[in-house]
């Protein structure tokens, strides 16, 4: 076996490396403590960083924690929803240019419970560790743009899709734990506290600016979101679905060849297929019901369609401020500028549908089709 490939087994990128222990024996117990032998040195580099960072942690913890948790945010979110790989990233991007925003930065995201203490010892090598972060897409990354705060919640919580990336033998456990309202109320009430304690922490090391926050588990539990934050603002944005579920096979399958820490499934294409379409359904059910029973405030959920923000940035971005109400746009706009030409380079996957997965869409989301006039293959 080549150097490359042994390096290539310990990703020092995991985005369990610095779970908190607590969360830790949760998530092994969960799943039973089912670890792959090739995972296990994976696993102790992980459960060996989470033991160092223990004391900062509960030091951390002791300074910071009530001020976390009394912290009153004088507005309630800006959050981008949308699909897994729908360009809620992209959005995201540009949007985090305008200053009024606070948002997570990688650093403080995957060090969270550190965040305070160690944030600027470990930029330095946060920066080369996460270098290579996106495995699925060809979009730089770098340590002045944002990252999802769903990252941060993984690190002290057990209730995320996300799991299922380093669990895929618990793939459909997983899944169910996205859609929090459908969860017991004891998971639900888990889930919103650490939600809110994440949420409070970003807002306090952005010195209480607005947050504007992205994660596609957002999409699953807008209703949650709404008891919430009440006064929340919600950017949808939303695109051709053969492109965005093949897209998110890709990016599950190859996030999952570097995190996960048991084997998945034998018939692993077959599932994701069928898991994905369905998750698919499922968010989007949802959330065309709350827009459809007047769930969300006038004036506080705008849809924009990708290719469109794809074509005409600045247009898009400008109708995002006038449908939201929010200020700002003109200040922004150099900023916004200078980001859209920084990414007109950028070369966008391709991949080749198969019938048997475009029968499985076309079977399921006609619904979706319908509502915002995409073309049947």
């Amino acid at each position: 076996m080549s150097d490359k490939v042994k390096k290539q087994k310990l990703y020092k990128a995991h985005y369990l490396t610095s779970c908190r222990i607590d969360n830790w024996v949760r998530l092994l117990r969960e799943n039973k403590f089912k670890i792959s032998k090739d995972k296990v040195p994976q696993l102790l580099y992980m459960l060996g960083a989470s033991i160092l960072l223990t004391p900062f942690t509960l030091l951390e913890s002791a300074i910071y924690a009530v001020p976390i948790r009394r912290h009153k945010m004088e507005k309630d979110p800006v959050f981008i929803i949308g699909h897994w790989r729908s360009g809620t990233t992209y959005l995201q991007n540009l949007l985090s240019k305008d200053k009024q925003f606070g948002w997570c930065d990688p650093v403080s995201t995957t060090t969270f419970c550190n965040s305070y203490l160690l944030k600027p010892l470990v930029a330095k090598v946060q920066s080369n560790v996460l270098k290579d972060a996106r495995p699925m897409d060809n979009m730089e990354y770098k340590l002045d743009l944002p990252m999802e705060d769903v990252f941060a919640l993984n690190l002290i919580s057990t209730h995320s899709i996300i799991h299922l990336l380093a669990f895929p033998q618990n793939f459909r456990h997983y899944l169910r734990e996205s859609f929090t309202d459908e969860l017991p109320e004891k998971s639900q009430r888990e889930w919103e506290k650490a939600t809110r304690y994440v949420l409070n922490k970003i807002s306090l090391r952005n010195k209480g600016k607005q947050l504007m926050l992205k994660s596609p588990d957002h999409t699953c539990h807008v209703g949650h979101l709404m008891k919430m934050y009440p006064d929340a603002k919600y950017v949808n944005i939303h695109r051709d679905p053969y492109v965005t579920i093949m897209s998110t096979i890709n990016m599950f399958k190859k996030q999952m060849d570097l995190i996960r820490l048991n084997d998945p499934p034998e018939n692993l294409d077959e599932i994701l297929e069928d898991a994905i379409v369905e998750l698919f359904e499922h968010v989007y059910t949802k959330l065309f019901k709350l827009m459809d029973d007047d769930a969300f405030k006038e004036g506080t959920l705008v849809d924009v369609p990708y290719d469109k923000l794809s074509a005409e940035p600045e247009e898009t971005l400008k109708m995002i401020y006038e449908e939201l109400g929010m200020d700002g746009f003109e200040d922004a706009l150099p900023a916004f500028r200078e980001h859209i030409a920084s990414v007109n380079n950028y070369v966008k996957n391709k991949f080749e549908l198969q019938p048997q997965l475009r029968d499985k869409i076309n079977d399921k989301l006609g619904f979706y089709f319908e509502r915002y006039g995409y073309e049947r293959r």
